[in-house]
C-alpha cells in the first residue's frame, strides 16, 4: 500500500496477503491472478505502469515454482519427453509469439470492446465446461497449438484470458483437471519471462518494493495450492473451474460499465 505500514526492507503484509490468496486460487484453478490482483492494486492507487512489471515478474515466481510442487506431487509429469512436458513447450512457444502478435493488435482496438470480448469468451468457455461435462474432442497437437495462440493473443491484447483458454481448452480435449491446471501454469512461464524481459530491456523503472511484496505472497502459495489441487476430486476440481471461469468472466465484463 503506497502509505500502509512497511518492513525496513520494504515487505508489505497487505500486499503480500492479498497476494497470497489470489495466487492459490489461481494456481488451484489455472486461472485469476491477474484479473483480481490488478483492480486490487489500483484500488490502493498504484499506477498500471507499477502494477504490470510487478504482476509479470510475481507470477514468473509462482510459474516457476508451482510447476515444481504439481510435479513434485505428481498432480502432472513435466519429466523430459512426457505428454505434459510436450504440451508445456508447444503452448509456451508459440504463446510468446500470440502475445506478441495481440500486443500490436491491442493499439487499434478500444479497451471497452476488449474487455466485452473477452469477458465473453471467459463466460462462454465457463459455461461450456459445466453444460457439457462428458463432451470432449479428440487430443491433437494441432488443437494445442490452437488454444496456446489463441489464449496468449488474448492475453496480449488485454492482459488477460490466457489461464481460462488454455485450462478450459485442455479439458475439452480429454486432459485431466489436475494435469491442465498444471499445464497451464508452467506454459504461462514463457509469457511471464519474455512479458518481464521486455520491461527490464527498456529501462522501465520497477517499484521493487511493490514486487518484492507480491512475489513473497505468490511464492507462499505455490507449495499450498499444489497440495489442494493434489487433495482435490477430480470431478468437483472440474465444476469448481467451471463456476470460478464464469465468475471471473462476468466481472470483466461488469468492470467495463462500473
Amino acid at each position: 500500500m503506497p502509505n500502509g505500514a512497511r518492513f525496513m526492507i520494504g515487505f508489505d503484509l497487505g500486499l503480500i496477503l492479498f497476494a497470497f490468496l489470489t495466487a492459490v486460487i489461481d494456481i488451484i484453478f489455472g486461472m485469476g491472478f491477474g484479473l483480481t490482483m490488478t483492480p486490487i492494486l489500483i484500488f490502493l492507487s498504484y499506477s498500471p505502469k507499477e502494477i504490470v512489471p510487478a504482476l509479470l515478474l510475481s507470477s514468473l515466481i509462482g510459474n516457476i515454482l508451482s510447476s515444481y510442487f504439481n510435479h513434485r506431487l505428481k498432480n502432472a509429469d513435466f519429466s523430459l519427453g512426457s505428454r505434459s512436458f510436450n504440451i508445456v513447450v508447444v503452448i509456451g512457444t508459440i504463446g510468446v509469439l500470440g502475445s506478441v502478435f495481440g500486443a500490436l493488435m491491442n493499439k487499434g482496438i478500444s479497451d471497452t470492446y476488449l474487455s466485452l470480448y473477452i469477458g465473453a469468451i471467459i463466460t462462454g468457455s465457463g459455461f461450456f465446461i459445466l453444460l457439457n461435462k462428458k463432451m470432449t474432442t479428440a487430443f491433437s497437437w494441432f488443437k494445442v497449438t490452437g488454444i496456446g495462440l489463441f489464449g496468449s493473443f488474448n492475453k496480449g491484447i488485454s492482459g488477460s484470458g490466457f489461464g481460462p483458454i488454455i485450462t478450459t481448452g485442455l479439458l475439452y480435449m480429454g486432459v485431466n483437471e489436475k494435469e491442465a491446471v498444471s499445464i497451464q501454469g508452467f506454459a504461462e512461464l514463457f509469457v511471464s519471462l519474455i512479458g518481464f524481459s521486455t520491461f527490464l530491456i527498456s529501462g522501465a523503472s520497477i517499484n521493487w518494493a511493490l514486487t518484492t511484496s507480491i512475489g513473497i505472497g505468490v511464492a507462499a502459495a505455490a507449495p499450498l495450492a499444489a497440495f489442494i489441487v493434489q487433495k482435490a476430486e477430480r470431478g468437483k476440481l472440474r465444476d469448481a473451474i467451471g463456476y470460478i471461469t464464469i465468475i471471473l468472466g462476468a466481472a470483466t465484463i461488469v468492470k467495463v460499465f462500473i
